[in-house]
């Protein structure tokens, strides 16, 4: 028997990629779907573009209380047996649902199954510079990864644009933590981990993301995206490989002035040399991605450390 599937969007802004996820979902070969998308904030112009698929989508209003809150919203309103969850900047591949639906099929103990994301074709050069950069990182971020052969395998997180959970258990267990953006998939995922719940990621389950456009929208992301880890670590303590690193760099900048026979601002000057030198080899000599990363790496730990100290930023 197929398992009914709710497909759930929450959105904001102009939302200018929403149409075309929306049809690439519509398209999807899957039958038993339905779409929910949740309005967080849209504009007028992005509502209008909505009516095109009034009669195949429903819509729900979150009254801009984020992106948690709004998935956590359509969860309940449905009664469909799979939660799949992406961004309206995400485009699914037709066969999207199947592969995720598959996971469950072949793995019927696991609450949750996620794929793997792909840079789409016309995106821009600067996208493209920055989908590598997070493809590089997959390792110690486990938000892009280059997954290698095509079995389904175990996982400690999946991202929130491409994931699918039991509702059941998700309702269960909470949902997203509301009030928390980004990191509140990372958030539920390890409250799943915690409790005892598998969870699989399925490569040939693709959804295409575009990136930001051009550096200062990255740079906002990546400030972010630390903001809600150094939270994380606040509340939880560490649980992740990269919440090591803002510590790592810390640990060698006191460290290094006693070990070197100089002072500290010239033990400083070369820890920035060796970690440019280090980066640049890690990027093959791309003097853009190299900047790229050492750009994010600023940025992030910057975001880290005030959510860390300043846990408020958050009121959840």
């Amino acid at each position: 028997m197929l398992l009914n599937v709710a497909v759930i969007i929450p959105v904001k802004g102009d939302a200018g990629y929403l149409p075309e996820c929306v049809r690439s979902i519509l398209a999807n070969t899957y039958p038993h779907k339905e779409i929910t998308i949740v309005d967080d904030g849209l504009t007028s112009k992005a509502r209008e573009a909505l009516n095109e698929f009034s009669a195949a989508v429903k819509i729900l209003d979150s009254q801009g209380k984020g992106p948690s809150f709004a998935r956590n919203a359509a969860a309940q309103a449905t009664r469909a047996d799979l939660l799949a969850f992406t961004d309206s900047d995400c485009i699914a591949k037709a066969d999207w649902l199947e592969e995720l639906v598959r996971g469950f099929a072949e793995f019927p103990g696991v609450i949750a199954c996620g794929g793997i994301q792909k840079i789409p074709d016309d995106a821009c050069a600067f996208e493209k510079k920055v989908f590598l950069f997070l493809q590089r990182c997959g390792f110690i971020s486990e938000y892009v990864r280059a997954v290698k052969g095509s079995n389904i395998i175990p996982i400690n997180h999946n991202a929130s644009c491409n994931v699918m959970y039991k509702r059941d258990v998700f309702l269960k267990e909470g949902g997203f933590k509301a009030g928390l953006w980004p990191g509140e998939d990372v958030e539920l995922d390890y409250r799943l981990k915690r409790s005892g719940y598998t969870l699989i990621l399925n490569p040939a389950a693709i959804v295409y993301h575009y990136r930001p456009k051009d550096l200062k929208a990255f740079l906002t992301m990546m400030y972010r995206y630390g903001l809600a880890q150094g939270f994380l670590v606040r509340k939880y303590g560490l649980f992740r490989l990269m919440h090591f690193l803002p510590g790592a760099a810390l640990g060698m900048l006191v460290v290094l002035p006693f070990v070197l026979p100089f002072n500290f601002f010239v033990s400083l000057l070369m820890l920035v040399c060796a970690g440019y030198a280090i980066v640049l080899l890690i990027f093959k000599f791309d003097g853009e991605l190299t900047r790229i990363a050492l750009s994010a790496f600023i940025y992030w730990n910057a975001g880290f450390f005030k959510g860390l100290i300043k846990p408020s930023v958050y009121k959840t």
